[in-house]
Parts: structure tokens; sequence; C-alpha cells
């Protein structure tokens, strides 16, 4: 069995490629595993050669070696940071004055699948409150869009009865933009800093740790997070995404105080 581990774990990622496609249509990131799927198939089938050419090549074979020792550590990151992503606390819902969404995307005019989930969670979090708070929704408008995202974001919401106050934020092309341009609205609204200010951020549960980097940076100091929960079958291609993600945000950070 142990033999066969790399031709049938390139299978299933193959697989996997395949049914999320076919079920939820084309999802961002997706190819990679499709690509480690036919990596892992091409290696079966050729590591035999390649243990050969190490047995010949001593340069050969000090490459092999330092490569399985940088995928070895890469591996060992990767559980660190995808434990960290999940245990990040993510189910705040205590009441604040501020609610913001952010956005994740809309095809044509509608929002997709990860925006619709934030939607109906923060459609969850202002009728468990029943109370008069107001709701930035923020994202502006991409490749692919009609709409911004804002206002694909405001349609849902009244659509779905929300008759609290929704105001748009519609420049924003990422999350850092989201959180810098609604900061710059709340502050204008309350006419104080921030990080007096509290505000509940409304995302998707693998998106809250790098979001919370990212606003903390900007001075949220009272923000906490409510995120809906990412569907079973797409949690792989999700989280694994977020890995790269915060592994740019970090690579940005350094670059930037070089």
């Amino acid at each position: 069995m142990g033999k066969y581990i790399d031709l049938i774990i390139g299978l299933f990622a193959i697989l996997y490629v395949l049914i999320i496609n076919s079920l939820f249509g084309k999802i961002t990131f997706n190819e990679f595993f499709l690509f480690i799927g036919v990596i892992l198939i091409i290696f079966h089938f050729s590591k035999d050669k390649l243990k050969k050419l190490g047995y010949k090549n001593k340069y050969f074979k000090i490459i092999f070696n330092i490569g399985r020792s940088l995928i070895l550590i890469g591996s060992v990151v990767f559980v660190i940071i995808e434990s960290v992503i999940i245990i990040f606390p993510k189910n705040n819902d205590s009441y604040s004055n501020y609610v913001i969404i952010l956005g994740a995307g809309v095809k044509g005019e509608t929002p997709s699948l990860t925006l619709a989930q934030r939607l109906e969670k923060a459609i969850e979090y202002v009728n468990k409150q029943n109370s008069e708070l107001k709701i930035i929704v923020s994202g502006g408008q991409g490749k692919g869009e009609d709409i911004s995202e804002a206002e694909a974001m405001k349609r849902y919401l009244i659509k779905n009865g929300i008759k609290a106050e929704i105001i748009k934020e519609d420049k924003s092309r990422d999350t850092r933009e989201n959180l810098t341009f609604s900061k710059e609205i709340l502050e204008n609204i309350e006419n104080k800093n921030i990080n007096d200010i509290d505000v509940k951020i409304i995302t998707s549960d693998f998106h809250a740790f790098r979001s919370n980097l990212i606003a903390k940076s900007l001075d949220y100091e009272k923000s906490s997070f409510f995120t809906n929960r990412t569907l079973p079958l797409l949690m792989p291609v999700m989280y694994s995404r977020e890995f790269f993600a915060i592994g740019k945000y970090f690579l940005i950070e350094i670059l930037q105080k070089v």
C-alpha cells in the first residue's frame, strides 16, 4: 500500500478538482490540486528511475535530499498555519455598533457562493441583535462583475428584509482596501479614531485570521469576528489558498520593513 500512496493521493487530488468543478463551477486555486495530482502521478511512475539516477550522480542525490527536506519543512509550516487559522476566535456574536461585510466576488450581478454565505451570516447576526446598527458593505467592481460587490451585497440584504442602514464602500479591490476604506467611513461618521469604534467584521471562517492581522495593523482595536462556516467539500481548496495568502501577507510586511 505504501508503494502506491503517492499515486492514490494524486488520483484523489484530480478527482477532487473534477467534483468541485462539476458542483460549484470553477473555484479559484483548484488548479493547485490539479497540479499536485499530476506531479504525484508523474513521480510515482518515475521514482525508480530517479533513485537509480541518485545512486549514479551524487549531485542529483544532494538536490533530491534538499528538495525532500524542503517539502518536510513546508509541510510542518503548513500544519502550524492551518491550525492557527482553525483555532482563531471567529464566532463572537456580541453586539457591535457597526458591521463590516468583506467582499468576495460577484458573478455578473449575483454574489458568489462565498459572498452569499457571508451575507447569510450577516443577516443572522443583524436579526439576532434586533437593534439599530449600521452595516458597511465593502467591495469594488472587478473583472467580470457588472456591478460593484458593495451594490450586490446591498441588494441582497434589502431583498432578504434587512432594515438597518447600509453604507456602500465600493472602491476596494482586496481585504486591506476593504478595511482601509471602511475605516475612513467609520472615522468620518463617528468623528473619532478607529481604535475607539466597536466593529463586527463578517467574513468566511478561513479568512478571519488574515483579516484580523490586517485589521490590527490598521488600528481596529475593538474589532471582533462573526464568520460563516465553509462547506466541508470546499474546505481543502479554501484553506489551502489561505495558507499562501498569509505567506504573501507576511512577505509583503517583511519587504516593507526592509
